[in-house]
């Protein structure tokens, strides 16, 4: 019986795994295909100011909504198995709505007071706002669908929304000028296009229609509220610091050395980046919602055996990917990239192995996600952000954008370090699951 159970569940890992592996495959393309474009499209100043748009909202969300998503994809299994996953799904919206209604007008009236002073358009803030808007609808499905091993249904949205958003860009573009705005307006519009069509033909998680009243039961919805607080509150601040790692290399660039800079830099970063976190994505999204189903059973077995595996796939594909970079950066380059951009080319292979160390870190993270200690995912991402900038700003002083890629390589490695003793620790200090849901 046992041995049956296996043979079950490992084909429904290899099934969700396929999904994952296509969508996280179409998602990549689209993404390597929109660089050529753009590229092409914008200078790359333009290209510089439009990543930096985008990393405001990336920012935005992260402050906003993505401590309480995590929160979400921990409780699922609970929610799941006492039938409570609309309860869920409504007390999660409730705590995130008001913080993201509150982003999006702090958004829109900055720009509006201070975008002259910046150099920017007023409106800038509302197209901003904008998009925060929508990636945080977006993401709400995603997790849920993710944590509900509805992988097939999460992987037509990453598809359709990596495709649809530089289709829009592109068509803006042509029709609206060479600028960040029209860019970024046709992010806007791509995704909203998604979102739409997911809310109207797609079975949302947990949705049973707009007037539905919530559980009855008010004392277990200030009880999940709480929990959900409780571990989000240290992952609050993750987004700064996550930020920081992910995308704040390119405001450092743009302050010490020139927004085409950060344009050159944001492409050659895009490239070097895709392949690595297509492979993160397609493992985490396969092994993660299996690791946390094992944690809610108090499953020791296959918490070891998700790891083993988990490590094993993230490290040979970090490896292989590295190999590839150092081999034919070039060759990438010239396919890639239009020829203005082509200069930032040599910095791909320490961007590669910078991220070749944070996939590997980002498993240890996970589990530490599994095990409640956000504490322990907090000070990863603050050790991790505030040294890659340590290290960035003289690297950049004394080496320029050279200097940028190797600070990557070295952030990450630092944030590895850190990541597997932390684990290890969140592993072993944890007792048993938080005892939320009630059968």
């Amino acid at each position: 019986m046992a041995r049956l159970s296996t043979g079950v569940l490992g084909r429904r890992i290899a099934r969700e795994g396929a999904w994952v592996v296509l969508g996280q495959a179409l998602s990549a393309i689209a993404a390597l295909v929109s660089i050529r474009i753009m590229t092409e499209l914008l200078a790359p100043e333009e290209f510089g100011r439009l990543t930096l748009l985008v990393g405001v909202a990336a920012l935005a969300l992260g402050l906003t909504a993505t401590p309480k998503l995590q929160a979400l994809i921990r409780y699922y299994p609970d929610a799941a198995r006492t039938g409570r996953i609309e309860s869920l799904r409504k007390v999660g919206i409730q705590l995130i709505m008001p913080l993201l209604t509150l982003a999006c007008v702090i958004l829109a009236a900055f720009w509006l007071l201070a975008g002259t002073w910046i150099g920017s358009a007023w409106y800038m803030g509302l197209l901003v706002a904008a998009l925060l808007y929508i990636d945080c609808l977006r993401s709400l499905e995603l997790s849920l669908f993710n944590a509900a091993r509805r992988q097939r249904a999460a992987s037509v949205i990453y598809v359709a929304d990596a495709w649809s958003r530089p289709l829009m860009a592109i068509i803006c573009v042509l029709i609206f000028g060479s600028s960040a705005e029209a860019a970024l307006a046709g992010y806007i519009a791509g995704s909203a296009a998604v979102v739409l069509a997911m809310h109207l033909w797609m079975r949302l998680e947990g949705a049973s229609g707009p007037h539905a009243p919530l559980d009855a039961d008010e004392d277990f919805n200030k009880k999940l509220a709480l929990s959900i607080r409780r571990y989000a509150l240290p992952l609050a601040p993750l987004a700064i610091f996550g930020w920081l790692s992910g995308v704040g290399d390119r405001y450092i660039i743009a302050g010490l050395l020139s927004l085409q800079d950060a344009g050159l830099y944001a492409a050659a970063y895009g490239l070097a980046s895709r392949p690595f976190l297509m492979l993160s994505g397609v493992v985490e999204l396969t092994m993660r919602p299996v690791l946390q189903n094992a944690v809610a059973a108090g499953d020791r077995k296959l918490v070891t055996r998700t790891k083993r595996i988990w490590l094993l796939l993230t490290g040979a594909g970090a490896a292989f990917g590295v190999i590839c970079f150092i081999l034919l950066s070039d060759w990438v380059g010239h396919l890639l990239l239009a020829e203005q951009y082509r200069l930032a080319t040599g910095l791909m292979p320490w961007i590669a192995f910078g991220y070749a160390l944070y996939n590997i870190a980002t498993v240890y993270t996970r589990f530490c996600y599994a095990f409640d200690d956000t504490k322990a995912v907090l000070l990863l991402a603050a050790s991790g952000g505030l040294l890659g900038v340590a290290v960035m700003v003289p690297a950049i002083f004394l080496w320029g954008l050279t200097g940028a890629a190797l600070s990557v390589s070295a952030g990450f490695g630092i944030q590895l370090l850190f990541a597997s003793t932390l684990a290890r620790r969140a592993v072993a200090g944890f007792s048993s699951p938080k005892q939320v849901f009630k059968e």
